[in-house]
Formats: C-alpha cells, sequence, structure tokens
C-alpha cells in the first residue's frame, strides 16, 4: 500500500475450541518475542469482534482481558477494535451494541480513553484498506520513534517467565478458579464414595470410581499445565522448536504415508485397466476419484510441510530489519 509493504498475522484467541488457552498464550508468547528479538515492532494490532453477538459473554470478557494484559497500556493508541458481520445483524441493533462496546467500562471505554480506535470491518475491502491506512497513518506520525513494545516482551525481555507476566497471571487466576472448582468436586465425589462403600452399593462405587479418574485426569493436567507456565524466555523458544519439530516429523510421516498409498492406488488401478471390459473400467473410474482425493490430500500435507519449513527457517535465522 503506498509502496510500503505490510505484513498481517492471524493469531489465535482464547478460549480456542481446539487449542488450550496456556497453548494459545505460549504460541503468542513465542512468536512477539522472537519478533522483538529481531528489532521488529508491530505497527498496529487489530482486535475483531462479531457484532453479532450479543453480549460480551465470558469467553468474550476473557478474551479482551488477556488482549489487554498482552499488549499493556502503551500499546492502546496502536490497537484497532473492529467489529464484523455487520450484515448478520439488522443496523439498529448492530449500532446499539456498537455504542454499549464503545462507552462501557467494562467493554472499550477505558481502552478508547487511552487512544485505541474504533473501526467497522462492514464493507469487505474497502473496510480493510480503512484500517490499514489508519495503521499506517500511525506509523508516518511516529517514524523517528518506534512504536512501543508490548508488554508481555518487555516482561519476558527483562527475564520474567511467562507465569510471572501479566498475561501469564490472567490464564493463572483463571486456572486456579478451576482448579479450586475441581478440589471441590473431588472432596463431594469421595463423600459420595464414603456413602456408597457404607450401602455396599457396587454399581454407584464403580459409576463414582469411573468420575474420580476422570476428574484425576484433569487434575493431572492442570498440574502439567502450570509446570507448562513456569518457563523464562529462552525455554519457551527451545520448547517451542521442539513443539514445531515433532509437528513436522508428524505431518512428514502422514505425507510419506499418503504418498506410499497414491503408488499402491495408481499400480492398482492400472493392474485393472490391464484386464479391460466394462465392469473393471466403471472400478477403474471409481478409483481413480478416490485416487484424486488422495491426492489433493498429498499436496495439502506438502503444502503444509513447506509452510512449516519457512516457519521454522524464519525462527533460526538471523537479525531482521525493522519492517513492518
Amino acid at each position: 500500500m503506498d509502496g510500503q509493504r505490510f505484513y498481517l498475522i492471524d493469531t489465535p484467541g482464547f478460549d480456542d475450541t481446539y487449542v488450550s488457552d496456556i497453548d494459545v498464550l505460549r504460541m503468542l508468547a513465542d512468536w512477539l518475542n522472537r519478533v522483538h528479538q529481531n528489532n521488529v515492532r508491530l505497527a498496529g494490532i487489530v482486535y475483531l469482534h462479531r457484532i453479532g453477538d450479543n453480549r460480551l459473554g465470558g469467553a468474550a470478557m476473557k478474551n479482551l482481558r488477556m488482549f489487554k494484559k498482552l499488549c499493556g497500556d502503551e500499546a492502546l493508541p496502536r490497537v484497532v477494535l473492529a467489529t464484523t458481520m455487520w450484515g448478520m445483524v439488522p443496523e439498529d441493533i448492530a449500532t446499539r451494541r456498537e455504542q454499549q462496546l464503545k462507552t462501557g467500562d467494562q467493554f472499550w471505554g477505558p481502552m478508547i480513553q487511552k487512544g485505541s480506535r474504533v473501526f467497522r470491518q462492514d464493507n469487505g475491502e474497502h473496510s480493510a484498506r480503512r484500517i490499514i491506512q489508519h495503521i499506517q497513518s500511525l506509523h508516518m506520525s511516529s517514524q523517528h520513534r518506534p512504536p512501543p513494545s508490548l508488554k508481555i516482551q518487555t516482561e519476558m525481555a527483562a527475564g520474567k517467565a511467562l507465569d510471572e507476566t501479566a498475561a501469564g497471571l490472567e490464564v493463572e487466576a483463571e486456572k486456579e478458579r478451576l482448579r479450586a472448582k475441581h478440589k471441590e468436586e473431588m472432596r463431594q465425589l469421595q463423600l459420595e464414595w464414603d456413602e456408597a462403600q457404607k450401602a455396599r452399593d457396587v454399581q454407584a462405587q464403580k459409576e463414582l470410581a469411573d468420575l474420580k479418574a476422570d476428574l484425576e485426569a484433569k487434575m493431572k493436567k492442570e498440574q502439567e499445565d502450570r509446570e507448562r507456565m513456569r518457563v523464562n524466555l529462552e525455554q519457551l523458544q527451545r520448547e517451542r522448536n521442539d513443539e514445531l519439530r515433532r509437528d513436522r516429523d508428524q505431518m512428514h510421516a502422514l505425507e510419506l504415508s499418503s504418498a506410499k498409498e497414491i503408488a499402491r492406488q495408481e499400480a492398482e488401478i492400472e493392474k485393472i485397466k490391464l484386464v479391460g471390459g466394462i465392469n473393471q473400467k466403471l472400478v477403474a473410474a471409481q478409483m481413480e476419484v478416490k485416487l484424486q482425493k488422495e491426492k489433493t490430500k498429498n499436496a495439502n500435507l506438502r503444502a503444509k510441510l513447506a509452510r512449516m519449513g519457512k516457519k521454522s527457517a524464519g525462527k533460526n535465522g538471523g537479525r531482521k530489519s525493522n519492517r513492518r
């Protein structure tokens, strides 16, 4: 845009369906600190919120709290609060919700007071360009001083472990509430177990034993998560490298298995074609459809491997310039 190159980095949100909050925080902290070490500063941060959400529930509020803890007050003037999916809600309702977000002390009000701006992502590319142009203007107006670092970047650069950062403490507070809840549940299960033993209720004892085993597994995972938060910058980067290497090895194994399956299916199709006949042609045609699906799957795996290779090269490369 206007001769400048912008890199847009999409990140997972907290309360993700498939990734735990701790894994999300570790990924974000690792990436943010790597670019910070390479002297790359973020020109702006875009926080997306669906205007169709009729209220900020527990998950959305947690996302917002974590976002503010990650950024810190100094970075808030670089934050864009963008509302999406305006076409899914009647405009009068959406406008009312937008006003609530902008003025509510528990929502975006304090962030706006500290310099964050609200935009509507309601008109496709045109809206996106307006947001980028705003971030570009922020960059141009402060060319002689770099954008402020995010709070988690300065905290970990100063030697704090992940669980000692503001964002880490927020995750730990959430996990502590969950641990207390599970501890109480375990106490209640033990009381019920004692009663079932007195009553010699074998069926109840079996059901309670299964519930206790599930709860113990959850509590063990919570303890493991707590340990995974106790990492400094070097440990986090080393562990993230190991995680990425394992993921890459697993993906490579899947790609090799898929390639072998493709070779097997191609050989089978050739055999059927040599036999000849209408029935064989039909079978071969059906197998070719299946083969094409396997080839698509293999291509996707190879593309993912290529992206992983580029990511790994970026992480292990030298220092980079201050481009955004």
